[in-house]
């Protein structure tokens, strides 16, 4: 591989400079690994030996480590006694101990992967005491929706009530000098319903207007929420009406959020995202999806959806053409829909954590080339030329700029992958001038 992100140069420069420095004074300190990107030394366990970790902990520990008189001061001690040393899948304790092995290149890796089972409640989780990166606060933790390919459903449902969010907001504001609230859950319009016994899904319409209430009583001049469904924006017909005027959008203040589009198939929206939709049906998710981009964007909402290429590697090539159908059905039918999509691969976590990483090195077709192609020349044709440089809230020259930059920009990629697809031969240059003649 020749290119390396910043945060991998970071966190592989922090390790090595830990591992130096471990070694210069002769240390038995036990090096650990934690937060939410545990799951890449599944990907890469290399890395277990290289940067010398005794273990990765999984789980919600991190955000209540610092409290040494609770599961911090538990788990520490644990690690003190040996605890950790062996692992008794039989035996239930607080602290799951998993030895994993890894065949990679012709090498066998191990890692101890080290589970916190304790899951806190809200009153456990300390409020922060310093500004959090771009405003953002959390309004909850869980999701309770199900896909089977996330984590986070596998978490219990907790949310904070507003005045916690508030002092959140207001640690912003006061030592950060943020204007902005960005309200993190991993599904906003289920903030404040039981799924055990609310109907469907059901939104909690009055719980969500008095969270969005009380976070625009702080004095903030913009909030959005970082995650939400589409199925859970249309499923009460005065939820996003409702909150769009409590937060004041409008023409010159659009309110992004991000949206789980994942596929355009309705075999694999059905087999591993059902309840995704509730209350609706799988048979149903095109017009969800259809309906829901009108409502968001009626109210000046715009979502960015991410999709899920090789989802559980069970995407077959007519899978693929019904996303990018999907994709196109929506540019023709709302023209003037404003929204964006960005291909990512498949993670291996939740209930499918036992599968294989989709490796799309090696594992790209050319349906799934199709998709990665369909995704950009929308994103190109219909985000930075039609409506980039509208829903920016900064200074408008500045946006004027950087819309310029991207349009000047934006056509490499799809160059990029014309070429990909000359390079691996006929089938492949058939999907792209197939997406050029019937989707483009």
């Amino acid at each position: 591989r020749k290119q390396m992100s910043y945060d991998e140069f970071y966190s592989r420069d922090l390790h090595q400079r830990i591992v130096a420095a471990k070694r210069k004074n002769g240390s038995n300190a036990k090096i650990l690994a934690g937060a939410s990107g545990t799951w890449q030394y599944n990907y890469d366990p290399a890395k277990i030996e290289e940067y010398d970790l005794y273990g990765i902990v999984e789980g919600d520990l991190g955000g209540i480590g610092p409290e040494m008189d609770g599961t911090g001061g538990r788990f520490f001690d644990a690690l003190i006694n040996g605890e950790m040393e062996t692992a008794n899948p039989f035996k239930k304790r607080e602290f799951k101990v998993e030895i994993k092995e890894f065949a990679r290149d012709g090498r066998k890796y191990h890692g101890r992967f080290i589970h916190c089972w304790d899951q806190p409640s809200v009153d456990e989780i300390p409020n922060i005491i310093n500004p959090s990166m771009h405003g953002q606060v959390e309004v909850m933790r869980g999701c309770g929706r199900g896909c089977k390919f996330c984590d986070v459903t596998l978490r219990p449902l907790r949310y904070y009530p507003v005045e916690k969010v508030q002092k959140e907001i207001e640690i912003n504001m006061k030592y950060g000098g943020l204007k902005n609230a960005w309200v993190h859950s991993d599904d906003i319009f289920v903030y404040g319903l039981n799924p055990r016994t609310t109907k469907n899904m059901q939104p909690n319409r009055e719980a969500i207007e008095e969270l969005f209430k009380g976070i625009m009583a702080t004095g903030v001049e913009h909030t959005n929420p970082t995650h939400g469904t589409l199925a859970g924006a249309i499923a009460d017909e005065r939820l996003v009406p409702n909150v769009s005027k409590i937060i004041k959008a409008s023409p010159s203040n659009h309110i992004g959020i991000q949206c789980g589009f994942e596929t355009g198939s309705i075999r694999l929206i059905g087999k591993y995202a059902d309840r995704k939709l509730a209350p609706y049906q799988p048979a149903e998710w095109h017009w969800v999806v259809k309906n829901a981009v009108k409502t968001l964007n009626e109210n000046y909402w715009v979502p960015a959806f991410t999709i899920i290429m090789g989802l559980n590697n069970d995407e077959t090539p007519e899978d693929s053409w019904e996303t990018i159908r999907l994709i196109h059905e929506l540019e023709n039918e709302q023209p003037d829909s404003k929204f964006t999509v960005t291909p990512l691969t498949f993670v291996p976590i939740g209930l499918l954590e036992n599968s294989a990483f989709f490796d799309i090195g090696n594992s790209i077709d050319a349906p799934k080339l199709g998709v990665m192609y369909k995704t950009w020349q929308h994103n190109f044709k219909h985000g930075i030329q039609k409506f980039m440089r509208k829903v920016g809230r900064e200074n408008p020259i500045k946006n004027l700029f950087f819309a310029a930059l991207a349009r000047s920009l934006g056509g490499v990629p799809l160059g990029a992958m014309e070429r990909y697809a000359r390079k691996k031969g006929l089938e492949h240059e058939r999907v792209i001038e197939t997406i050029k003649a019937k989707y483009w």
